[in-house]
């Protein structure tokens, strides 16, 4: 697939990321928040379902017969060719909370590969976008990840999940501390991710996330110029990966972090 045709399915997207975005706003406010616990501090609200429904019943117009896999509803995962990737809202416990940190993803990987990407946030109203080839925006202007080269002035989002011991997140934020930088974690690991691809952050790395947090973002990182690690390799597309990006100075320095 070329760019121009990655280009295309970027361009049919994003209005529906945005639209999602504001769907999944107004069910809040008509009281579609109320969490049910898939497990520990792993929520999930009426509007999650009801979002990713959505998404992909546009998807299946636009694209008909192309796999989808979505956080909620599952999905079987292809060999090869394009599978479209769903986190209808990331950051659900700032969402459930009243917080507005929390986005749409659409994601799409290409033969294994994580290849186009569709953020949207409703408040405030952003879209970002990118896929391989056609470079990375924020509301349609260019982004480039952070020129930060001094640890000591970065600042790293440390992303927490269950599916690693408490123990492991405290001792990787402990060794991002020593190493100068100043931590911040604020629950959505998508927009972690490309606020590090907008320069917002120097780096976001976690132990563990899933594809649908990540596709999308990594797609646009890679186009906005972030140091990444091999996040879409191996399983990943089933059972996540550890995932690192940053700009491109402190990069290799933070992985070795990583891997301490």
């Amino acid at each position: 697939m070329n760019a121009s045709e990655l280009q295309r399915r970027l361009d049919a997207v994003a209005p529906l990321a945005r639209e999602a975005a504001s769907l999944a706003a107004r069910m809040r406010a008509s009281g579609m928040a109320a969490t049910k616990m898939k497990g520990a501090q792993d929520f999930l609200t009426e509007a999650d379902g009801a979002t990713e429904v959505f998404l992909r019943e546009r998807l299946e117009k636009l694209f008909p017969g192309e796999p989808i896999l979505g956080e909620e509803g599952g999905g079987a995962i292809p060999d090869g060719g394009p599978l479209w990737i769903l986190d209808p809202i990331d950051g659900t416990a700032n969402f459930a909370r009243d917080a507005d940190r929390w986005c749409v993803s659409i994601g799409m990987a290409l033969d294994g590969r994580a290849a186009l990407g569709a953020v949207a946030r409703h408040a405030p109203d952003e879209v970002i976008l990118g896929a391989t080839g056609c470079g990375a925006s924020l509301n349609g202007r260019p982004i480039r990840a952070a020129p930060t080269a001094d640890m000591a002035r970065a600042i790293v989002e440390v992303g927490w999940s269950l599916r690693r011991p408490a123990q492991d997140f405290v001792a990787l934020a402990g060794r991002i501390m020593a190493a100068g930088a100043g931590v911040r974690s604020s629950g959505s690991g998508t927009l972690g991710l490309v606020d590090t691809a907008i320069g917002r952050l120097d780096a976001y790395i976690e132990l563990h996330i899933n594809s649908w947090d990540a596709c999308g973002a990594l797609a646009i990182a890679r186009e906005a110029g972030c140091w990444t690690n091999a996040f879409d390799s191996g399983d990943w597309l089933a059972s996540g990966n550890p995932i690192l990006f940053a700009a491109p100075a402190l990069g290799p320095a933070l992985a070795a972090l990583m891997e301490a």
